[in-house]
């Protein structure tokens, strides 16, 4: 689920932004009234933020959009000025949108969907190796261990402290469940019978539980 942080000084709009947010199925995880709060208090574990140009305090919306970008996180801006000098500013620094007040909520919502798609779709992991990301359709299976998933790629096993359920979340929905210990991923399927299927040649048992998930590879 794409996470959004709201930088806005006006009460009332976060309140209508936060509810449009959570509406639209992303997860609201952060509101801030200024940019000295969001920039003291943020862990920058966001995909995504609305950022007021014209904040109350010092720093604008400018400057924490500076910052954003830095961070390489995705941004649009929200504000009621319209003059040339500001949307060039603006302009520099690449918004993902540029949303004027009164907004509209479809623009909103149409400007968060946008910067879904643009996102990358890796899964972050951690192994000796630290963190590094993989691609999804790498993955040709995860199997649950008990307290552990083993995640077999193209290349490799990976093995996370993870359970499935968390596992299956990240992923997206070309992974199906065909057992309560396995996901596979429904584009490297090869065959399938009534009680196995085989995914890049390896063979996963299918549950009567999960069989329905499946349907018919064509």
């Amino acid at each position: 689920m794409m996470k959004v942080v709201i930088i806005e000084d006006e009460f009332y709009v976060t309140k209508h932004l936060s509810a449009l947010v959570e509406e639209a199925g992303y997860d609201c995880v952060g509101i801030y009234h200024s940019g000295e709060a969001f920039l003291n208090k943020t862990d920058w574990d966001f995909d995504v933020a609305m950022v007021d140009i014209f904040l109350s305090v010092k720093l604008t919306g400018l400057d924490i959009a500076k910052e954003i970008k830095s961070q390489n996180k995705s941004f649009f801006f929200l504000t009621a000025n319209q003059d040339e000098k500001t949307l060039k500013a603006a302009a520099m620094l690449a918004p993902n949108a540029y949303i004027t007040k009164p907004f509209n909520p479809n623009d909103v919502i149409a400007a968060l969907k946008t910067i879904e798609y643009q996102l990358p779709s890796f899964i972050e992991i951690i192994d000796t190796h630290g963190k590094r990301n993989i691609n999804p359709m790498d993955i040709v299976f995860v199997k649950s261990d008990r307290s552990y998933i083993e995640i077999q790629t193209l290349e490799e096993k990976i093995v996370q402290r993870k359970s499935l359920s968390e596992m299956a979340e990240e992923l997206p929905d070309f992974f199906i469940r065909v057992h309560r210990s396995y996901l596979v991923n429904h584009h490297l399927i090869d065959y399938q019978s009534t009680v196995i299927v085989a995914v890049n040649g390896h063979e996963i048992p299918i549950s009567r539980t999960y069989k329905d998930n499946l349907g018919e590879i064509s």
